[in-house]
């Protein structure tokens, strides 16, 4: 009975914190009762929805969203906190578009001892100061530089699969071991075969990710006074050892190596400013750096561990789920053969970037992939003025929203057969009157993905060599699989696929 008191003082405290003074919350409580609730119970509200392991947390929400939204809201108490559920692209254009509504819902707390303030997390000053340091690393002609990488680590994906024919594969595994190569060498400027730990990397990411989803679940563990001694703490601190680790790692393997444009421009007074070289994104940081600008060791290792983390992991589950859906559409591969045989007849020559832009029924299928899998399955949102919502309803300041992002794609309203894989979804006179942010895989506005024409290019370049080389066969179905609650769209066990060596 003393730990329930003193677990709910705890509480308590950090809700005060959270919404100031007890007016502010009151005033919080009264309009957030007047949304669609979901039914619950006292004190402890919806916890017992939540309960399970992370598949069964991963089906509850969506069985919340689907049973107990109104016009695309839906709110759950976890003890005295609410989290509003959204999943209506109305109110998503007003939260997303708006610089008032930048700042990351309190949920990013459970990853800011990994991320930090990364750009991922960060807010304010600090976000938009990062965010203009490292937009140039993502400009188009960077990315073309970068082809050359995709391609080449594709090969090598492609001749490791030539013992693999006919055999049960672990798409997931190949997958990420893939896109972890390619931002090593591509953002970081570092090859991932030059260091060591990769694969406890690739572990540490898939368990802390459980972890924090498993903190919001359960609500107490929030609080970090309570976090730090729980049981869990230990594991927490022995996966954050492995991932920061990683990123020191890769960091100081830079550093020996890294020259900056200013450097060259000191060496050679000839070169003229187009023949310096592009710099990825770490040199951008470390350029920056050495220059004097506001970012420090930390900040490169907060930058680091967010796009190491973002850069490899959203790509992995997107084309993992491709791999699967194109396995159980065979006349859709066949499409995209047809697409590939077009644009490069029997040449075996690499894809170029126009060649890649040529690709445009690929691109849809990749889009529709997205959209039943999204990378990102739910974001989350600091409401810092309120919303009116039709019907004078209000979602006040304070509120924590919940962008459901993987329910809102499968909305029947917005897309009809929703649970069927249609790229034609896609095509221009198909897209032209659909809401703006009724599509969101990354995310929208000002805080949209940075690195999602990046992500796109790879992905087209990994399924160009794949379907250029091989016949896929599915294993996994839509129906066997279970999505499970992550920080990225998992499944319970690794996607599995025939790959079938093309003859002709």
């Amino acid at each position: 009975m003393l730990i329930a008191v003193l677990l709910l003082g705890i509480l308590l405290i950090f809700l005060f914190i959270q919404f100031g003074r007890l007016k502010n919350f009151l005033r919080f409580v009264k309009h957030v009762k007047k949304l669609p609730t979901r039914k619950g119970y006292p004190l402890i509200g919806n916890i017992l929805d939540l309960l399970g392991g992370p598949e069964e947390v991963f089906r509850k929400f969506t069985l919340i969203v689907n049973e107990s939204s109104r016009n695309g809201i839906a709110v759950i108490w976890m003890t005295f906190f609410p989290f509003i559920l959204v999943s209506e692209p109305n109110v998503l254009e007003q939260v997303l578009r708006s610089p008032v509504h930048n700042t990351k819902g309190v949920t990013y707390n459970m990853v800011r001892p990994w991320l930090n303030d990364g750009l991922l997390t960060s807010n304010d000053k600090k976000w938009h100061t990062r965010r203009k340091m490292l937009t140039p690393a993502f400009h188009f002609n960077i990315l073309q530089k970068f082809l050359h990488i995709f391609n080449e680590e594709s090969r090598l994906i492609v001749d490791s699969l030539k013992g693999h024919s006919h055999n049960e594969t672990d798409a997931s595994k190949i997958i990420s071991k893939f896109t972890l190569d390619t931002i090593c060498e591509t953002a970081m400027g570092t090859k991932l075969s030059e260091l060591a730990n990769g694969e406890k990397y690739r572990w540490a990411v898939r368990e802390y990710g459980i972890m924090a989803i498993d903190r919001v679940a359960k609500t107490w563990l929030m609080v970090d006074a309570i976090h730090r001694f729980s049981k869990y703490y230990r594991k927490h601190i022995q996966v954050l050892d492995v991932l920061h680790e990683f990123t020191r790692t890769v960091i100081d393997a830079r550093q020996k190596t890294f020259i900056s444009n200013e450097e060259i421009s000191i060496s050679d007074d000839s070169l003229n400013h187009s023949s310096k070289k592009k710099e990825p994104m770490l040199d951008l940081l470390i350029s920056a750096q050495r220059r004097g600008e506001d970012i420090d060791d930390e900040g490169l290792r907060e930058e680091v561990d967010t796009f190491v983390f973002e850069g490899h992991d959203t790509t992995a589950v997107g084309l993992s789920f491709s791999l699967m859906l194109l396995a159980n559409n065979r006349e859709c591969q066949d499409k995209i053969y047809e697409e590939l045989k077009s644009v490069f007849g029997d040449d075996d020559r690499d894809p170029t970037a126009s060649d890649l832009q040529e690709l445009r029924y690929l691109e849809r299928c990749i889009k529709e992939t997205l959209r039943l899998y999204p990378s990102v399955p739910k974001i989350s949102r600091t409401v810092e003025e309120d919303i009116i919502l039709d019907g004078g309803l209000i979602i006040p300041k304070d509120s924590t929203l919940l962008i459901m992002i993987y329910e809102m794609h499968r909305r029947a309203d917005l897309y009809p057969n929703p649970e069927k894989f249609d790229p034609d979804r896609f095509l221009p006179e198909n897209v032209l009157h659909k809401h703006p942010y009724a599509y969101i895989p990354f995310s929208a506005g000002p805080r949209n993905c940075i690195g999602q024409k990046f992500a796109m290019m790879e992905m087209k370049s990994f399924l160009t060599a794949i379907l250029r080389n091989y016949i896929l066969e599915p294993i996994d179905t839509p129906e066997t699989i279970q999505c499970i609650s992550d920080l990225v769209l998992r499944t319970k066990y690794p996607i599995k696929v025939r790959f079938i060596r093309r003859t002709n």
